[in-house]
Order: C-alpha cells, then structure tokens, then sequence
C-alpha cells in the first residue's frame, strides 16, 4: 500500500511539472505572435551607438543626449565618423583627461543639431576636415582660461585643416576660450579661406577669450552685408596672430570692431575690408592694426564716428562720400592722430574724401591725409567740400598730395566752412575752387 503511495505521489509531481512547462511555452509563442504582428514594437527597443575600435556612445532617452566617452582607463582618440553628428543631434564632446587628443574628425562633418564641447576638450582635424554648422543648428564651446578649448590639425601645418563654418542663426551659440589653430585651408562650401567662416547676414555668435592663429588665410571672415543697427556677432578679448590676415568683412560690419581685440602679428597687419554703403550710427575703431578699405566708401544716414589711432588704408582711384543725411565726426588727437593713407606712398593714389552733408557735427581734427587727391580731372583737393554744406576742419595735415588739401563748391547756395591750423607736407597748395583754381582767402572768393 505505502509503494502505491509513492508512485502515485511521483506521477503527481511529474504531472504538475509538465503544466508548468507547458504555460511558459505557451506564453513565449503568445508574445512572438504579438511581435509579428505589430513589428513596429521591436524598434521602439533602446539601442546604443559605439565606435567598435575606441568608444562606447551613451545615450539617454529621455533628452536624446549622447556623449562619446572612451573606455575607462583608455588614452586614445575616439575617432568621429562623418555621420556621427547626423545619428547624434545632441551631442556633449567631454574631456578625457587620460588623453592629450580626445576626437579626431576625418571629413568635413555637417552639424544641424546641437553641439556643446566642454572645458578642457582637444579635437584634431585631419587634412581638409572641418565642421559645417547649419542653420537649424546651435553650439556651445566654453572653455576656462585654465582648460581652454584646442581645434587644431593632425599635423601643424597652417592650412592642414578647413576651419569652422558657421550659417546657423541660433541665438545660444557661444565660444569662449577657444584656440582654432593652423586651419584656413580649402574652404567648406566654397566660402573664403579661413580660421573661422561666417556667412549668413542673421548669423548669431558670441566670441569671447578665443584665439585664431596659424591660418593659411585668414583667421576669421565675416560675409555678407547687413543694414543699420546689426549687433548679431559680438567678438571681445579674442587675439588673432600668426595669421595670413586677421580678418576679412565688410564695411557694414564696422560694428563688430573694439580695442578689446588683438590682430597684430600676422604676415600682413591689417584688417581687409570691402567697400559699401553704411547706414545707421557707427564707431570706426581704433585698433593695433590698419583697415585696408578693398573699395570705395559711402554713408548715407547716421553718425559715423572715427576715433583717435584709426588708420585707414586705400586702393587706387578710391573715395569717401558722406551724404546728405550722415555726420561725419572724425576726431584724433594730437598723440593718436588718424590717418588715411594711400596703399603705395605716391601722390594721388587714391581720390578724395567728399562732404556732402550740412549736418553741423562734420568735423575733421587731428587728421593726417596721405597720397590723395585725383590725378586726372578738376577739382581734385584730399578733401572736397558740396555747396549748402558744413564743416569744421582744423589741425589737419596734407602729406604728399596731389595738388590741393581742400576744394570748395562755390555756388549761388552758400556753404559754412570753419578751418583753422591746417599745414601743407609735401603739398603744392592748400585751397581750389571746383574748377582747379587756387583760392588764397576761401573765405572771400
């Protein structure tokens, strides 16, 4: 009888075990079935994303941020495929402190979402490689003066790699205490050679504590033109050395320029500016290096404002022209006196500077013009001055001149003239009238 027990309790055991096996099966092809039905499921799985050669990529879910942080303990480079800003929108480059280069970047890497670099981070360009940022993209590198920000080549060579490309209009974007070094080589989309590239009009960035230097070309340009009153690039405390040419913008960029900024140092110590019309209330400041104007200058409505130590270099044949509804206060001193000057030191090599303006702030002081005055044609003084006009000139002087400092537009409208301590160098004679003739006393023609 206690055998039959057994047995029977045996076979009850076995029984039970079977059932439970059973259920599970059932449940794993319930939850298949369920799979191939709605497929859509198995991709809303979290994936992650690493470099099988130098990294692991962690992304979290809930903000889309990805980091590419090499292995713990490891000192090599990640290496940043050209895709790998597309796959990560939002993406945070860390400092490794293991390593002297934490990423390398192979290509020309387009980025349309959003990128911050952090302290300390040090990335390496190879040949011809940059970073494009579009213009839905945003980016924020922020160094400190003691773990700054290092773009630099794989090899120091100026021109080894493009540079940075910017089109994008977000009002975040920042750089402080970023180095961009021995870039400037062949442009990203076909933009200007440089360090730094900037090439819409509504284009946002702050730049603060950064250095451009080593570019084959140009440390920094800034294209296309803007109307009165754009404030959207802000730039102080940057140092530009070692360059081709500094800077590179246009005449409506003026506002971009303060003595808080270096640019001396370079093969060629000037700031290239092209010609154009300005508009709107604008200080030409003094630097540590001259303007070289690519072109002629005009402006028509505002105050434009030259302060004492801005030298101003001019092409052949070339003019200034403020017009009716501009001021013109262009005020040195006698210890930092302005100067505009011709590009070779001869004679007439560039025209002249035209007031046609009766605003009663024109004032000219403590001006020194250089190789001016039209070689060809009447009149042709350094300075011209229209009928019905204002202007207050004194201690001026006219170096290596063509023929007159100053010609005047005698008409049936009179004009107000107050000259005083004006000095010929080099200069045949001081006043013409519009038809080149002398005038001893222009106050009584």
């Amino acid at each position: 009888m206690k055998t039959f027990q057994l047995k029977f309790k045996t076979l009850l055991v076995l029984f039970m075990v079977s059932l439970v096996f059973a259920s599970c099966r059932d449940n794993k092809e319930s939850e298949a079935t369920k799979l191939e039905a709605n497929p859509e499921q198995v991709n809303k799985q979290p994936k992650l994303k690493a470099d099988p050669k130098t990294a692991k990529s962690i992304q979290n879910k809930d903000d889309a941020v990805s980091s590419p942080n090499s292995e713990d303990g490891n000192n090599t480079a990640i290496t940043l495929d050209c895709n790998y800003f597309k796959e990560n929108t939002n993406t945070i480059l860390k400092d490794n402190p293991k390593a002297s280069i934490d990423y390398i970047i192979t290509c020309v890497t387009r980025i349309d979402g959003k990128l911050t670099i952090e302290p300390g981070v040090v990335i390496a360009f190879k040949q011809d490689a940059g970073m494009e940022f579009k213009d839905g993209s945003s980016f924020k590198m922020k160094g400190t003066a003691e773990k700054p920000i290092i773009l630099t080549g794989k090899e120091q060579t100026k021109g080894f790699w493009r540079g940075i490309h910017s089109e994008s209009s977000n009002a975040n974007n920042k750089m402080s205490y970023v180095t961009i070094d021995f870039a400037g080589g062949k442009p990203p989309s076909g933009g200007a050679k440089a360090a730094l590239g900037i090439y819409r009009e509504n284009s946002i960035l702050t730049l603060d504590h950064c250095t451009f230097s080593n570019s084959k070309n140009y440390g920094m340009v800034v294209n296309n033109k803007v109307e009165k009153d754009a404030y959207n690039i802000v730039m102080k405390n940057c140092i530009f050395t070692k360059n081709n040419i500094p800077f590179k913008t246009n005449v409506t960029r003026l506002r971009l320029f303060n003595n808080a900024n270096s640019f001396s140092g370079n093969e060629k110590d000037y700031i290239e500016l092209n010609g154009g019309t300005l508009y709107g209330n604008a200080t030409w400041a003094g630097l540590d290096v001259p303007y070289f104007l690519q072109g002629n200058f005009k402006n028509e409505e505002g105050v434009l404002t030259m302060e004492p130590g801005t030298e101003i270099i001019m092409p052949a044949r070339s003019w200034f022209h403020i017009s009716g509804k501009a001021s013109l206060v262009m005020v040195g001193t006698e210890e930092n006196p302005i100067i505009i000057r011709g590009e070779h030191d001869v004679p007439g090599f560039w025209e002249q500077l035209t007031i046609d303006s009766s605003s009663p702030l024109n004032e000219i002081a403590h001006v020194n013009f250089k190789n001016a005055g039209r070689t060809t044609g009447k009149p042709n003084g350094a300075v011209k001055l229209q009928r019905s006009k204002f202007l207050n000139i004194h201690d001026v002087v006219f170096t290596d001149c063509f023929e007159y400092g100053i010609s005047l537009n005698y008409g049936s409208d009179p004009f107000y003239l107050k000259h005083s301590n004006l000095t010929l160098n080099n200069t045949p004679k001081l006043f013409s009238d519009w038809g080149g003739k002398e005038l001893t006393d222009p106050d009584n023609p």
